[in-house]
């Protein structure tokens, strides 16, 4: 199997070089944004199979980034999981209702990160994108 190739999405340089740590030590290919708008241009230039988005983010928070994904003409994009991570109170709410798939609460622990990827491996919702057609 190809690896996943998660765009991770977070203002912290600390949490996206963890994510990439826990990534592509379980082989999977991590593309980091420190912005929800700077991710956004990565996932309209390369659409990755799957998303971690922190929520609290100056600029374009993690919500606002996971509605214009959900709202995107590219059904790529549209239909692309997404896990939500936050420390806030009330965040997971927020994510979800934005369109996450999955919300993990921070710290990040790794086997957590881990199993969510795994669970959504295997419901199949998705494709790796070698299968995707384009849209």
């Amino acid at each position: 199997m190809d690896p996943v190739r998660v765009l991770v999405v977070d203002d912290n340089h600390l949490i996206r070089r963890l994510l990439d740590l826990i990534l592509e030590g379980a082989g999977h290919a991590a593309v980091e944004a420190d912005s929800g708008e700077a991710a956004l241009g990565f996932a309209l230039a390369d659409p990755p199979d799957l998303c971690i988005v922190d929520e609290a983010m100056p600029g374009m928070s993690g919500s606002q980034l996971i509605r214009a994904l959900r709202t995107s003409p590219d059904q790529r994009l549209a239909c692309v999981p997404v896990i939500g991570i936050s420390g806030r109170a009330g965040a997971r709410e927020d994510l979800l209702a934005a369109g996450a798939t999955m919300f993990l609460p921070k710290p990040i622990e790794e086997r957590a990160v881990l199993g969510a990827i795994a669970r959504l491996l295997a419901t199949k919702r998705w494709l790796p994108r070698a299968g995707r057609s384009t849209a």
